[in-house]
C-alpha cells in the first residue's frame, strides 16, 4: 500500500466497528452463549480494524520511545506489520539503542508481539467484564484507583472497622495454568499463544510493576497487557465465595450471638479488590481468623496457590494502613465522640517523587529553562492529578518548596553572563506582578518559574512551572454502578443505575 494508506485511516470509524463487535461479545456472555462469542472473537482477532488499532496504541502508548517513534516506524512498515500481524508461536525481542539520548538502553518487547498482546486483549476482554464482580477495580475500563478509594470512604465512614489485606504480588508466578485455563475456557488459537507468553514469564514481569502513577510519572509503557487481565480472571470469584460464605454459614451460626440486625448482616462485612491488592473491612475480629482460612482454602483450590496466612495484615483502622499509594486513617474526634476518616499522599509516595524530582534536575543541569520546566511540569502535574481527591494542600505546598529550592539552587549554579547579583538572576528567572493562567484561574506569585524559546518562524514562546498547590482538588467523586464501556448504552452506566452518588470530599474527610 502506498505511504497515504495510515493517514487515510479514518480511527473513529475503526473504534465504532470493534466496539460494536466487542458489544455483541458482551451481550453473548451475559447469555452465557459461549459458541457465539467464540465466533466473534475469531472474528475479531482476524480483523484488519483490531490489527490496525494495536499496533497504532503500541507505537503511540510507548512513551519512552514516543520522541524516536516516528524514526523507527514509517507508515508503510505500519501497514506491513498489520498485515502480518497473526497470532502464532514466534515471539523475539529488540534491544532499542537511542544513543545520545537522556533514556537509557532499554529491552523491551517487538512491536509485533506487544501487538499481540493487545489484540488478545481486545477479544477477550468484554467476555470478562460480563462476569466480573462489581467490587474489582484493578485494571479495568471504565474503573480507576479513585474508584477503589471511594468505596473505602463509604466502608469506613463514621465508623472505625478492622481490615484484612492481602497482597498476592509476589505470589502471581506460582498459579496453576492448567486450573487457569480450563476456567478461561477459550478456543485454541488463544489457549496456545497464552501458554507460550506464560512460558516466557510474563507474570514474573507483573510481579516487579510499580504503581501506575509511577510508572506514568516515568512515562513507561506498562508490558503487563494481557498478565493484568489474567490475574483479574484468576482472582474472580473469591469476593463472592467469601462474601457468600459469610452471610450463609458464619451468620446462620455465630452473626446472631452478636445480635446483629437483618439488615445490619451486609453492613458489617466490606471487600474491595484491586488487581491482586483485597481490602476486608468487618467489624468484629472473631470472624477474622475464620475468613483468612477460606482465602486460603479457595487460593489453593482455584489457582493452586499455596499462600501462607502470616502475610495478611491484620490491622485497626484507627492505626492507618497505605494503599495504591493512599495513607487511609481513621481518627477519633475528642469534642463529638465520631470517627472521621482522612485520606492523603503516603510518605513513600511523597519520598519517591522529591527523589526522582531531584534527579531529573541533576541529570539536566545544561539544558535552558524552557526545556527544565517541560520536563518537570508534565510529570507535576501527572502526579497531583492522582492525588488531588484526598488531602493534600498542605503535603503539595511541601513538595513545592522543595522544588522551589532545587531550582534555585540549579539556577545560581548557571551564573548566566551579565546577571552579577542574586536580586537580577532573580528578576531575570522569577518576574514579578506576573498573572500566570492554569486550568482558567489567575495566579499571582513572584516566584514562578519561567522560560523562553524562539520557535522556527523566530517568534518568542514562553512556559512556566506550575505548583501543585493550583491543581484543585475536585469536590465529587463518582461511583459508576455496573461500569463497562461494552454496554449498549455510550455511557459507562447501564440504563437501570444512572445515578451516580455524590461524596463531597472537602466537608467530610
Amino acid at each position: 500500500m502506498s505511504k497515504l494508506a495510515w493517514n487515510d485511516i479514518h480511527w473513529n470509524l475503526v473504534q465504532r466497528r470493534i466496539s460494536r463487535q466487542q458489544r455483541r461479545v458482551y451481550k453473548a456472555s451475559i447469555e452465557r452463549n459461549k459458541e457465539k462469542v467464540h465466533a466473534i472473537q475469531r472474528r475479531i482477532i482476524c480483523s484488519l480494524d483490531s490489527k490496525v488499532l494495536a499496533i497504532q496504541q503500541v507505537i503511540t502508548k510507548n512513551r519512552v520511545s514516543i520522541r524516536s517513534s516516528k524514526e523507527l516506524v514509517s507508515h508503510e512498515k505500519k501497514i506491513k506489520l498489520a498485515y502480518q500481524l497473526k497470532l502464532n508461536s514466534a515471539i523475539k525481542k529488540a534491544i532499542l539503542n537511542y544513543g545520545k539520548s537522556r533514556f537509557q538502553s532499554l529491552k523491551i518487547s517487538n512491536i509485533q508481539d506487544q501487538a499481540k498482546q493487545i489484540l488478545v486483549r481486545i477479544a477477550l476482554e468484554p467476555e470478562w467484564e460480563a462476569l466480573f464482580e462489581p467490587n474489582s477495580y484493578g485494571f479495568r475500563p471504565g474503573r480507576s484507583c479513585h474508584d477503589l478509594i471511594t468505596t473505602l470512604l463509604f466502608s469506613l465512614k463514621r465508623k472505625s472497622r478492622y481490615i484484612i489485606y492481602v497482597n498476592l504480588q509476589k505470589c502471581c508466578y506460582s498459579i496453576d495454568y492448567e486450573k487457569l485455563f480450563k476456567k478461561l475456557s477459550t478456543f485454541n488459537l488463544i489457549k496456545y499463544q497464552l501458554k507460550l507468553w506464560l512460558k516466557t514469564g510474563i507474570m514474573k514481569n507483573y510481579q516487579n510493576r510499580q504503581i501506575e502513577i509511577f510508572q506514568e510519572v516515568k512515562f513507561q509503557f506498562q508490558n503487563d497487557i494481557v498478565s493484568s487481565l489474567l490475574l483479574n480472571i484468576a482472582l474472580h470469584g473469591l469476593g463472592n465465595y467469601i462474601r457468600n460464605w459469610y452471610k450463609s454459614i458464619w451468620y446462620s451460626t455465630k452473626g446472631k450471638n452478636f445480635k446483629i440486625g437483618k439488615y445490619n448482616k451486609k453492613a458489617i462485612f466490606g471487600l474491595s479488590r484491586y488487581a491482586d491488592d483485597f481490602i476486608i473491612t468487618t467489624s468484629i475480629i472473631i470472624n477474622i481468623n475464620e475468613i483468612k482460612t477460606q482465602i486460603a482454602i479457595w487460593l489453593y483450590n482455584e489457582i493452586g496457590i499455596t499462600f501462607s496466612k502470616s502475610k495478611i495484615k491484620i490491622i485497626n483502622s484507627t492505626e492507618g494502613f497505605e494503599l495504591i499509594g493512599f495513607r487511609i486513617i481513621t481518627i477519633k474526634s475528642h469534642l463529638t465522640k465520631k470517627y472521621k476518616i482522612k485520606i492523603y499522599p503516603s510518605r513513600s509516595s511523597k519520598t519517591y517523587i522529591i527523589h526522582y524530582l531531584h534527579n531529573l534536575i541533576q541529570k539536566n543541569k545544561s539544558v535552558s529553562v524552557y526545556s527544565l520546566i517541560t520536563l518537570l511540569s508534565i510529570r507535576i502535574i501527572v502526579w497531583a492529578n492522582y492525588f488531588r481527591f484526598s488531602e493534600c494542600k498542605q503535603e503539595f505546598s511541601k513538595i513545592d518548596y522543595f522544588i522551589f529550592n532545587q531550582i534555585r539552587s540549579w539556577i545560581v549554579r548557571r551564573k548566566p553572563k551579565g546577571l552579577i547579583s542574586r536580586a537580577k538572576i532573580k528578576l531575570e528567572y522569577f518576574p514579578k506582578r506576573n498573572i500566570y493562567n492554569f486550568k482558567g484561574k489567575n495566579y499571582k506569585n513572584n516566584w514562578v518559574l519561567t522560560g523562553k524559546t524562539k520557535t522556527k518562524n523566530g517568534n518568542i514562546k514562553e512556559n512556566f512551572l506550575p505548583k501543585m498547590v493550583w491543581v484543585s482538588s475536585s469536590k465529587y467523586i463518582k461511583i459508576k454502578t455496573n461500569a463497562s464501556p461494552y454496554n449498549n448504552s455510550n455511557l459507562y452506566w447501564t440504563q437501570r443505575s444512572k445515578k451516580y452518588y455524590k461524596f463531597d470530599i472537602l466537608n467530610r474527610i
